[in-house]
């Protein structure tokens, strides 16, 4: 919905899923709806924040990683402050349709993370299939993988640059899917202008601890210092504790 705009989200077919990253305060909410919140180890969040950010053409960051960290910390970000993005969706973790996941949880063990995803949506309709047909979990497992997400992702991007604008005006694509398909034109000019496919490349590496290649030791040491502070008397201050040490 953040590339295609709120229209997009209005006009699709019911029931249906809608991804966005914006805080729990802008998000609309109804009893109706389910809610399915990923998060991430905020140092892992920052180097991943840090090369999306970069990739995105004419208006991308321009820094180097240690700017970008400065402006992490202090929340400077497109979708507001991390911390109190992660604060805010932690609160409802309880309610009855909100599934509070993270991203380490479902590299560690994706099929827990599918059946469980499944059984929150509707577990007769969904997860039932799943637990009693092994080879829709495989594939439910196989499809879900950063490696197919990759691959989908190339193989649209391909398809749309191979389109004219002349066939994406006079298609019947919505226009929030029109200007998503513009942005991607656009970012492949400039990745063929700059000599960098990098900029192409939204699906990056879906690793687990990346950060250890970016962070200095102080860096580390001051986001341990905030996340400690933040999340202090709740579940969340030990939840990365494995993850989020400098070294093992």
């Amino acid at each position: 919905m953040d590339a295609k705009g709120a229209k997009s989200a209005e006009d699709m077919p019911r029931p249906n899923a809608i991804k966005t990253h914006l805080p729990f305060r802008l998000i609309p909410w109804s009893n109706q709806a389910k809610y399915i919140y990923i998060a991430r180890n905020p140092k892992d969040c920052c180097v991943s924040y840090f090369h999306h950010m970069r990739n995105i053409p004419h208006r991308g960051f321009e820094g180097n990683f240690d700017e970008f960290f400065d402006l992490f910390m202090e929340g400077k970000m497109h979708y507001e402050d991390y911390f109190e993005h992660l604060m805010e969706w932690y609160k409802h973790r309880n309610d009855p349709n909100v599934l509070f996941l993270t991203y380490e949880q479902m590299h560690e063990d994706t099929e827990a993370a599918v059946l469980k995803m499944a059984s929150f949506i509707d577990d007769e309709k969904y997860a039932e299939p799943l637990r009693t047909d092994n080879e829709k979990l495989k594939n439910a497992v196989k499809f879900s993988s950063f490696k197919s997400m990759k691959e989908a992702a190339e193989k649209r991007v391909e398809e749309i640059l191979s389109m004219t604008e002349e066939e994406i005006s006079n298609s019947d694509i919505p226009k929030g899917e029109r200007m998503s398909i513009l942005r991607i034109r656009e970012r492949s000019d400039v990745a063929k202008a700059k000599n960098n496919s990098h900029i192409m490349q939204n699906i990056r590496k879906g690793v687990v601890g990346d950060w250890r290649n970016y962070f200095s030791e102080d860096q580390c040491q001051r986001m341990d210092e905030k996340f400690a502070e933040i999340t202090k008397g709740t579940e969340l201050e030990n939840l990365w504790k494995n993850y989020m040490q400098l070294y093992f």
